[in-house]
C-alpha cells in the first residue's frame, strides 16, 4: 500500500526526506548512468511558464503491514507542466524499495489518461514525457507493460584521450579561424549569431541559448563571422574509474555546413579536454543523425550508452520535436552539424 498526494510546494518534513531520497538515488546509480533527479526540482515551484507539481510517495517502512510501523517517503515524481499542457516528468524510486512494484502500483493507481477534464491526475498536463537516461531494466519493463512508446532517443559516446585505446588527435584542415578556447560567458553573443544562422526549430535554439553558462567554448569564424561553435566543461569526474569530462553541444551555421567545420571543432574541444587531464570524452547525441553518427565514428567515439524518452498522450500542434528536446539538460543538447 502506498499513499500520496499532489503539492505545489513540499512542506520542510517532506523536502528533507525527499532530498535525502534523491541524493541517494543518485550516488547508487551514478556509475550505471542511470537517470538521477535534479536535487534543485526539489524546491521548484509555479511561474508564469509552468505548473509544477511535487509527488512524494509514502508507504510503511520496509513495506510493513503492521499499523504500528512509521510512514517513509519511498519514491519521488516532479512534474512541471508548461502552459500548452506538456508535462516534464522526474521519477525515482529509493534505492532499498526497488522491484517491489512501488512504480507499477503508482501507474495502476493514478492511471495514464491525460485527455480526461484537468488533464493528468488533474494536473493539467495533456501529455506526459520524460528520459530515461541508461538501460534501467526497470524502466523498460514499466514502459513495455503500460504500452508507451519511446518518441526520441540518444546515444552517449565516449572517446579515450590518453591510455591504450587513444587514437592519435590530429587536427582537421579548415578554411574558418578557430579562436582559442575562452568561457562561455565571453562568447554568448557570438554562439547566438551561430544559432540563429541555422534551420533548427526556434526551441531548440533557444534551448541552447538558456544553457548553463559554465565551461568554455570554441568559436569559428568565415568571412569575419561566426559560423560554428563547441560547447564543453572541462571539469573532471569519475566515469567507469578514469577522469572524464564532457562536450556539451556542437553546432556550425547553415553557410558553413559540408566544409568539415563541425570535425575541426570537435577535436579542438577533445585536446583542451585532454589538456584538462581527461582521459575520456562524454557527449550524447541523436543516433538518428546521421551525419554526426558518421563523424563521431571517424573521430573514433565508442557508443557507451543508450537512453529513450517517452510519451503518454498527444497533442494536435506541432511541438513534439520541440518539447522533447526540453526535457534534455545542458549536456544532452542535440548537436547540428
Amino acid at each position: 500500500m502506498i499513499s500520496y498526494r499532489w503539492c505545489g510546494e513540499l512542506t520542510a518534513d517532506d523536502r528533507d526526506e525527499v532530498l535525502g531520497l534523491v541524493r541517494r538515488a543518485a550516488d547508487y546509480d551514478a556509475e550505471a548512468g542511470f537517470s538521477a533527479v535534479d536535487p534543485a526540482a526539489v524546491d521548484g515551484r509555479s511561474d508564469d511558464e509552468q505548473r509544477v507539481w511535487h509527488l512524494p510517495i509514502r508507504a510503511r517502512r520496509d513495506l510493513s503491514a503492521r499499523p504500528d510501523v512509521p510512514w517513509v517517503v519511498v519514491a519521488y515524481l516532479h512534474l512541471a507542466v508548461d502552459t500548452d499542457g506538456f508535462g516534464v516528468g522526474q521519477f525515482v524510486v529509493d534505492p532499498d524499495y526497488r522491484s517491489r512494484g512501488i512504480a507499477t502500483l503508482l501507474v495502476e493507481e493514478l492511471g495514464l489518461d491525460t485527455a480526461g477534464d484537468g488533464g493528468w491526475a488533474g494536473t493539467g498536463a495533456r501529455v506526459l514525457r520524460a528520459w530515461a537516461y541508461g538501460s534501467h531494466p526497470a524502466s523498460e519493463r514499466l514502459t513495455s507493460r503500460f504500452g508507451v512508446p519511446a518518441v526520441r532517443r540518444q546515444w552517449t559516446l565516449v572517446r579515450h584521450l590518453s591510455g591504450p585505446w587513444a587514437a592519435p588527435l590530429d587536427p582537421v584542415p579548415t578554411d574558418a579561424a578557430l579562436a582559442e578556447p575562452a568561457s562561455v560567458e565571453e562568447f554568448g553573443g557570438a554562439m547566438d549569431a551561430v544559432l540563429s544562422a541555422t534551420t533548427m526549430p526556434p526551441r531548440n535554439r533557444d534551448i541552447l541559448s538558456r544553457a548553463a553558462d559554465s565551461g568554455s567554448t570554441v568559436i569559428a569564424s568565415v568571412d569575419g563571422r561566426p559560423a560554428g561553435f563547441v560547447r564543453f566543461d572541462p571539469t573532471l569526474h569519475e566515469h567507469e574509474e578514469l577522469r572524464a569530462a564532457w562536450i556539451g553541444a556542437l553546432a556550425v551555421a547553415d553557410r558553413a555546413s559540408g566544409r568539415g567545420l563541425g570535425s575541426a571543432l570537435l577535436v579542438c574541444a577533445l585536446a583542451a579536454l585532454r589538456d584538462a587531464g581527461a582521459q575520456l570524452a562524454l557527449m550524447r547525441i541523436d543516433p538518428d543523425d546521421e551525419r554526426a553518427v558518421r563523424m563521431c565514428r571517424l573521430l573514433s567515439f565508442e557508443q557507451a550508452e543508450a537512453h529513450a524518452c517517452y510519451q503518454v498522450g498527444s497533442m494536435t500542434h506541432e511541438t513534439n520535436d520541440d518539447i522533447c528536446n526540453a526535457l534534455t539538460d545542458a549536456t544532452v543538447a542535440r548537436s547540428v552539424l
